[in-house]
């Protein structure tokens, strides 16, 4: 190859200037740290993140308390619902891999987080087995009857949707799109509740009638033990029903919209219940208001 000579004028521009290629720049602090430890993506704000305090999403803290549970160390970061593999919260990915390597990230949607928690958790003494009948039905009490009253009390009772929903999930957005984000939020929770509801009519009343009644069953469950189905650990059945509690026990309900707080508030052993898992699974935890 026949090589050039490069022109004075430009061999004396290239002296004064010389190319140099600097280093890349560092990675957000918040950015997942490759091969450490799971990642679990949930409704959360950057600071609870941080300080790995509970979500205030119930599905997402369900998760979130039995991965506590289970010793299993993670972290969490906030997201939502478009960035989920299968369009809802919370997912995980067990092991970050930088982005040249080719082989695909181990995305744990929330259907198969029990099945990956038990084969890489702690092994909980007494756990109730989740696939039997009893455990099954008081399940359904809390994933219907206290689900369905948590959605009415927080999307359409109006004060609360205000101010706690609004807050919650469309605060960093602009106004118009809050609203819109709000509305959009507010029909899925009503198109749910007409689901179980039959009939085009929802009566809060009922609403939250079945709901007390589901919750008189759970406390019955519980009775004097410290944890469900007597278990020397919490354990799934423990999460579930943490994640409703604390969340309805520690949110600001308008005066008028509470009808879920007084409900639990008559349940000493529910009450109880929370406040153990909050100080030994979440000690930075907001406490409930007297």
């Amino acid at each position: 190859m026949v090589s050039l000579p490069i022109p004075s004028w430009l061999k004396t521009l290239f002296d004064a200037f010389p190319l140099l290629t600097y280093p890349a720049n560092p990675l957000p602090a918040r950015c997942p740290k490759f091969g450490t430890v799971p990642s679990l993506y949930v409704f959360t704000t950057p600071e609870d993140a941080d300080s790995g305090n509970p979500s205030f999403n119930p599905s997402c803290l369900k998760w979130q308390a039995y991965l506590k549970f289970n010793r299993i160390e993670f972290e969490t970061v906030p997201s939502n619902n478009h960035a989920s593999p299968t369009g809802a919260l919370p997912f995980m990915i067990s092991q970050q891999r930088p982005m040249t390597e080719s082989a695909d990230l181990a995305v744990i949607p929330s259907n198969k987080l029990a099945a990956w928690i038990d084969k890489n958790g702690y092994s909980l003494e007494g756990e109730a087995d989740m696939d039997s009948a009893r455990a099954k039905v008081f399940l359904t009490l809390v994933n219907a009857q206290l689900r369905g009253a948590w959605l009415y009390a927080l999307y359409l009772e109006p004060n609360n949707s205000e101010d706690l929903a609004r807050k919650l999930y469309c605060g960093n957005s602009v106004s118009a799109v809050s609203s819109f984000l709000l509305r959009q939020t507010k029909a899925a929770a009503q198109q749910q509740l007409l689901q179980a509801h039959p009939g085009g009519f929802l009566d809060p009343r009922e609403i939250y009638a079945d709901a007390s009644e589901a919750l008189e069953a759970i406390s019955t469950i519980l009775g004097g033990d410290t944890w469900f189905f007597g278990g020397r650990d919490p354990g799934l059945f423990d999460a579930s029903v943490f994640a409703y509690t604390h969340l309805i026990l520690t949110l600001k309900w308008h005066s008028k919209e509470n009808a879920l707080f007084k409900a639990i508030m008559e349940y000493g052993n529910l009450v109880g219940h929370e406040r153990r898992i909050r100080e030994a699974f979440f000690p930075e935890a907001k406490a409930p208001e007297a």
